[in-house]
């Protein structure tokens, strides 16, 4: 016993002394791009959807060399970089041990007439509070401060006033010493006596090529103008692959319906992926767009980066979709920002490393099931922060293994365990951080997608 004791004792000693050695680090620096500016600003402010910006019109197919001001956050195991001048957006976020993105990084600046002013570029995080997305701020300077905090953490906080609604937010980008995600915690103030049109998602990008699985949960998708479609397979196609995407123009994916805090993707040909965590309260809209994959889409590859390949967006926001105005049509409307009212929100980024895919993530883990045969799964657990604790599977209240965990971020642990054909389990992670089950229905809500076809939208009564 006192063995057992000295032994459990010399493990604790050694987990504390591995995570105090560890270290999230700040820096400013100006980095060099290669640049296609935009340039030509109206004099004159547009008087309609704009008002009061001006918007820029001019832009080239010829670069120059230019310097940017990036705040680089760093751990361990990933790296973050924070353009401020570029609209304060993430620029890009590589996994260090494969120096792969999961953010895509695009190694030029290029502007391209598609923001709310014009000038926009792709790829990174962006931040979408106003009236629509792309925001007036897309590419402009913004204000930051950069911290580093007395839990050992850091932070970028950038912010900006939006004059269209004359609303402000804020966005701090925290990273943590010994977590393999990026934080993001933001605020938006309506400092007005009137409503204004709420429009909060957070835009991020992916590169394409790669096997790409869309990992989003949920039994259908609606559009901009609240059409529905089913999620992920529609007319015996599976859309959530990308490269099934084939057909037609862009798309525009809302993925409604289950009530899910994660959502990503994976690269099978890479055997690495992307996640995101939020509170689905908080947002509950789930979006992927993408590029059509004719001409017509796969033209702007060239026009919005020189060698980083094609992008697709993976976005999180405070309405089921980004409503045109025939959505307000079906259940899912606009909606105001009241006066005085404010919108917080907090979401993680993270990769995923060789755990085949995802089915659920919090911020301790990301869980993925693989099944190898009738009545073997394979369980795969990649930490996002450092555990030590125990792996519970269950199959009808009847526990079929428990398996101690001690992980550290980005760490796997794949556990194969036998089953009753066609029984249904759950796996547990310590005392509740983490819960998976595998019946397809237990997230799913019972949300009506259409309206109700006798309703009268002429009528008054």
């Amino acid at each position: 016993m006192k063995g057992k004791i000295l032994y459990l004792i010399a493990i604790s000693i050694f987990f504390i002394e591995f995570c105090s050695a560890q270290k999230a680090t700040i820096t400013e620096k100006k980095m060099e791009m290669k640049t296609y500016m935009f340039s030509d600003p109206n004099p004159v402010p547009d008087m309609g959807k704009n008002y009061p910006y001006f918007e820029f019109n001019g832009y080239t197919n010829k670069s120059t060399q230019q310097e940017w001001n990036m705040v680089i956050l760093e751990n361990d195991y990933i790296i973050v970089y924070v353009n401020t001048d570029v609209g304060g957006k993430i620029w890009g976020a590589i996994e260090k041990s494969t120096g792969r993105e999961f953010l895509y990084y695009n190694d030029v600046v290029k502007f391209r007439d598609i923001a709310r002013r014009g000038p926009w570029t792709s790829g990174g995080l962006e931040f979408n509070y106003g009236v629509k997305g792309h925001t007036s701020t897309a590419s402009t300077p913004q204000d930051y401060i950069i911290k580093e905090n007395k839990d050992g953490s850091v932070s970028c906080v950038i912010g900006a006033i939006d004059l269209h609604t004359r609303t402000k937010w804020n966005v701090e980008i925290n990273l943590q010493k010994d977590k393999a995600y990026i934080e993001i915690i933001g605020s938006w103030f309506n400092t007005g006596n009137l409503p204004q049109s709420f429009y909060h998602f957070s835009n991020a990008a992916a590169k394409t090529e790669g096997g790409l699985e869309y990992i989003f949960p949920g039994p259908h998708y609606i559009g901009h103008n609240g059409e529905v479609g089913d999620w992920p397979v529609e007319k015996d196609r599976d859309i959530s692959f990308y490269e099934n995407n084939d057909f037609g123009g862009n798309k525009s994916y809302h993925v409604i319906n289950g009530f899910a805090n994660f959502m990503g993707g994976y690269w099978h040909n890479d055997d690495f992926g992307f996640g995101n965590i939020h509170n689905y309260a908080e947002m509950p809209g789930k979006k992927i767009w993408l590029w059509g994959l004719a001409d017509q889409g796969m033209i702007w590859e060239n026009l919005l980066t020189d060698s980083n390949g094609q992008y697709t967006e993976f976005q999180t926001g405070g309405t089921f979709n980004q409503p045109n105005a025939n959505s307000s049509l079906t259940p899912f409307k606009h909606r105001e920002f009241a006066p005085h009212d404010t919108d917080l929100s907090t979401e993680l980024y993270f990769p995923l490393k060789k755990t085949g895919g995802m089915v659920m993530a919090t911020k301790f883990g990301v869980l993925n099931i693989i099944r190898k045969t009738d009545d073997i799964i394979e369980i795969r657990l990649s930490a996002l922060a450092p555990l030590q604790t125990k792996l519970f599977i269950k199959s009808e209240n009847r526990l079929l293994s428990m398996t101690e965990i001690k992980l550290q971020p980005l760490d796997l642990s794949i556990i194969e365990v036998e089953l009753e054909v066609g029984k249904e389990f759950t796996v547990e992670l310590g005392d509740d951080l983490l819960f998976y089950s595998s019946k397809k229905d237990y997230i799913i809500v019972d949300r009506p997608v259409l309206s109700n076809k006798a309703f009268d939208w002429d009528s008054a009564v």
